[in-house]
């Protein structure tokens, strides 16, 4: 990979796990649309990887917060969501790929703004697990939809809880991505190097997370993340080309 596109990546992540560190989720959405345009081809792995070791981080500051409530519904209902997003990604184009990236994550603003109250009870949970499974392996995001089930309940319980499910459910995410050709040993060689960015993500978080209001980071999230996304609409539809 080209050092100043390396570099950029970097620095894309760091951004994006530091928003997940202090939130709970939002790596995916932040970061996916800028990865596809920069290195298309580490598109969804490098985001799958590198969230599952973030959301590693996260469980073990918040370990104590865990309930297996949350977890054993969603994780039944993402199974099959993966192994459906993994056939989808084996018929589908890049430009394809960065519409749905692009769609994903406007439809993801927009739940954040519909403020919706949906129970988290077992039959949401698993269908958001389903959800959550299908564009969480296509595009790396599938935060969103699980915390709009769990956002009424306490901030430390709801990035335990997340940080649980995806650090579990990304194991088995590249696994399908591996088995259908879109997370190679070469790809891993090249992702492994970007480990950096949850360790400096989560150190900068620890630091700053009780400093800053949580209002203003979601906004602040949300405007990059529409721009992230009419970027990758526009690639998809060739705008600009």
């Amino acid at each position: 990979m080209d050092p100043v596109v390396f570099t950029t990546c970097l620095l894309v992540f760091i951004g994006g796990c530091f928003i997940q560190s202090t939130i709970g989720f939002g790596m995916g959405v932040l970061v996916g649309p800028f990865i596809l345009l920069l290195e298309p081809r580490l598109m969804p792995c490098a985001i799958i990887f590198i969230g599952m070791f973030m959301s590693a981080i996260v469980w073990y500051q918040y370990r104590h917060a865990l309930s297996l409530r949350f977890l054993i519904f969603a994780f039944l209902g993402r199974l099959p969501g993966i192994f459906v997003a993994a056939y989808v990604l084996t018929v589908i184009s890049t430009d394809q790929l960065e519409i749905m990236l692009g769609i994903t994550v406007l439809g993801a603003v927009i739940l954040s703004f519909a403020k919706l109250r949906l129970a988290p009870t077992p039959r949401n949970l698993f269908i958001g697990g389903f959800i959550s499974g299908v564009t969480g392996t296509t595009t790396g995001i599938g935060g969103p939809v699980i915390a709009l089930l769990m956002q009424n309940e306490e901030p430390e319980k709801i990035r335990a809880n997340l940080a649980a499910f995806f650090c579990l459910t990304n194991i088995v995410s590249l696994a399908a991505l591996h088995y259908s050709g879109r997370f190679s040993m070469a790809d891993f060689n090249t992702i492994v190097w970007l480990l950096p960015a949850p360790i400096i993500a989560s150190l900068l978080a620890y630091r700053v997370r009780n400093k800053i209001k949580k209002q203003v980071m979601q906004y602040g999230v949300l405007g990059l993340c529409s721009l992230s996304a009419i970027i990758a609409l526009s690639q998809g539809f060739h705008l600009f080309s």
